[in-house]
């Protein structure tokens, strides 16, 4: 809708607002509905497993750009707790499992260890890692599964798909992490450019330096033309990691470190 708008001069004059769902939305597309079309992209988040929203944005323009990576504040049916591991209720602002009240499903169809870990407590444990702020609005940090461990560091992979998605030309960008010997993961990005972008990896990863709280050594980026996209829209990570693109990659940056600590 944004590149579309761009192309004619104009949002469709009958559009009043975007409703996103299935994954995180970057700030900077919020803000480029925001700044370019003067239209709020609202942003869900929900699960089929309560069969609606755990956080709902609201329907207006969020002008304040530090809160533009939020969804936003709970649904009136429904009470949202951050778990820490010991499942001790965090305050605001600390990172922890999501977690709900409220109606949700009776369980998994013939899985009762699958229903029994998703809803121990009484909690319906989304499997995903965020926090609530001092406003009660929800922030997606990451599906647990897709936390990546560099050296014993988990890194969000948010940070530097955002902090890829803040750069020129960049249309979307997903980090995954592939087997590796000396890293135990070796975080690779791949990044897709706006139309009639080109992009440089190696520029890209010296222009994000310093923007995320992680030592970018090990990180290998590489630009493809699109995504593998699942049938709801999302990203496919897993396909990602799992392709020959990632693996050659992480075996190639592999390689080269080798040669370089053998030529000291």
């Amino acid at each position: 809708v944004l590149q579309e708008s761009r192309r004619r001069g104009a949002p469709p004059p009958a559009l009043r607002l975007g409703l996103s769902g299935g994954g995180p939305v970057p700030p900077t597309l919020k803000a480029a509905w925001r700044d370019e079309l003067g239209l709020p992209l609202v942003e869900s988040y929900g699960q089929s497993e309560l069969g609606g929203f755990v956080g709902l944005g609201y329907p207006e323009p969020e002008p304040d750009d530090a809160r533009l990576g939020r969804v936003g504040p709970p649904l009136p049916d429904k009470e949202v707790f951050i778990l820490g591991p010991d499942d001790r209720v965090l305050p605001p602002g600390e990172i922890g499992e999501i977690a709900l009240t409220g109606g949700f499903m009776a369980g998994y169809w013939g899985k009762p260890d699958k229903t029994e870990a998703a809803t121990r407590g009484g909690y319906l444990r989304t499997g995903d890692l965020g926090l609530l702020d001092a406003e009660g609005c929800v922030t997606l940090r990451s599906r647990r599964a897709e936390l990546v461990e560099v050296s014993g560091r988990l890194w969000y992979p948010r940070d530097v798909e955002e902090a890829l998605a803040a750069q020129p030309g960049v249309a979307q960008a997903a980090l995954v992490g592939v087997a590796d010997p000396v890293f135990g993961q070796r975080p690779v990005a791949f990044a897709q450019g706006q139309p009639g972008a080109a992009l440089d990896a190696a520029a890209l990863k010296a222009a994000i330096t310093g923007r995320v709280a992680y030592d970018l050594d090990p990180l290998v980026l590489v630009v493809v033309p699109d995504m593998p996209m699942t049938p709801t829209g999302k990203i496919a990570k897993a396909d990602l990691a799992r392709s020959d693109l990632a693996q050659t990659a992480a075996e190639s940056a592999a390689k080269s470190a080798a040669k370089s600590v053998a030529a000291v």
